[in-house]
C-alpha cells in the first residue's frame, strides 16, 4: 500500500502549479476509489491526507442586475441575435449550454414558462421555471425576427460560437466589466444575496441541488397529463413567481429598455 500511496503522491505533486480547483477535480476519482476500497474491502485508504484544496483561481465575477439590463439594451441595438440568450442567462440563471440547447417547443410564452430538460449537467437541472417580462419581451422579438436555428433552438449558434460572440459583445460594450459569458448566470443569485432573499427557492430556480427530500424528487414538465400534475406545476410556479420573479421584476422596473440604470456604461453603449 505504501507503494500505491507514493504513486498517488507523485501524481498529486505533478499537478503543482495548477489551480486548486483543477487539482481537486483531477484527484477526486482517485480519492473516491480509495474510500470505496476501504469501505467495501477493508483496504487502507491510501489517498487520505493528500490535502487538496477547493479554492477557485478566479473568484466568481460580480454581475450586477443593472449592468445586465444595460447590456441587453445595447444588444438590442447592436447584436439583436444575442439578446434572447443573454437575457436567459442573466435574468433566469441558465447556464450557457442550457440557453443554447433551449428549443421553442420548451417555451410557453402565454404563461411565461420555460422547461429545461434533456442534456443537462445533472438531474437537478431538469426544471420548469417562470421568467420575468424582460425575458419574454426578448424572446418574442427573437420569434418575430425568426432568429432561430433550423433544429428549433432559440439561439442560432453552436455553443462555442455563441460564447465567442457574447465575449466579443461584452468587450465592445464595456471591456472593464471583465465578464466571461458563463458569468452572466451569477446575476440572479448575487441579486438575491444582496437583497437578503437568498434561500432554497432561489437555489432550485437556477437548478442547484435541493436540500429537502421533496425537492430532490421535483421534476416538473410543461406537458402535464392530469389535473393533479397541472395543479402541482402551477403551485410551484406561483412560489417561484412570488419569491423570485416578483423581486426581480420590481427591481427591473427601475431600468427601462434604452434607459440606463446605475450600471457602468462604456462609450460603446452610446451607439
Amino acid at each position: 500500500m505504501g507503494f500505491v500511496s507514493q504513486i498517488l503522491r507523485e501524481y498529486c505533486d505533478s499537478l503543482d502549479g495548477r489551480g486548486d480547483n483543477t487539482i481537486r477535480l483531477a484527484m477526486q476519482p482517485l480519492r473516491q476509489t480509495s474510500r470505496f476500497m476501504g469501505r467495501e474491502y477493508g483496504c487502507q485508504d491510501v489517498a487520505v491526507g493528500l490535502g487538496t484544496k477547493s479554492e477557485l483561481v478566479r473568484p466568481p465575477a460580480e454581475v450586477y442586475l443593472e449592468d445586465v439590463v444595460d447590456f441587453l439594451d445595447w444588444l438590442r441595438e447592436h447584436r439583436s441575435e444575442l439578446e434572447a440568450g443573454v437575457s436567459l442567462q442573466g435574468l433566469a440563471g441558465l447556464q450557457l449550454q442550457e440557453a443554447t440547447r433551449l428549443t421553442w417547443d420548451r417555451l410557453d410564452l402565454d404563461r411565461g414558462l420555460i422547461e429545461i430538460t434533456g442534456e443537462v449537467k445533472n438531474k437537478y437541472r431538469n426544471r420548469v421555471i417562470p421568467v420575468c417580462p424582460r425575458i419574454l419581451t426578448a424572446l418574442r422579438r427573437s420569434s418575430l425576427a425568426k432568429v432561430q436555428a433550423a433544429d428549433g433552438r432559440i439561439i442560432p449558434y453552436h455553443w462555442m460560437t455563441y460564447s465567442k460572440s457574447v465575449t466579443a459583445a461584452i468587450r465592445q460594450f464595456n471591456p472593464q466589466l471583465g465578464w466571461q459569458p458563463k458569468d452572466l448566470r451569477n446575476c440572479v443569485l448575487q441579486f438575491a444575496l444582496r437583497q437578503g432573499q437568498l434561500n432554497d427557492v432561489w437555489e432550485q430556480y437556477v437548478g442547484h441541488k435541493p436540500k429537502s427530500v421533496t425537492g430532490l424528487h421535483y421534476i416538473n414538465r410543461l406537458a402535464t397529463s392530469s389535473r393533479g400534475q397541472n395543479s402541482d406545476l402551477e403551485r410551484r410556479m406561483d412560489l417561484f413567481r412570488e419569491q423570485v420573479i416578483g423581486p426581480l421584476a420590481s427591481a427591473l422596473t427601475q431600468y427601462g429598455e434604452n434607459g440606463k440604470g446605475a450600471g457602468i456604461v462604456s462609450e460603446g453603449c452610446s451607439g
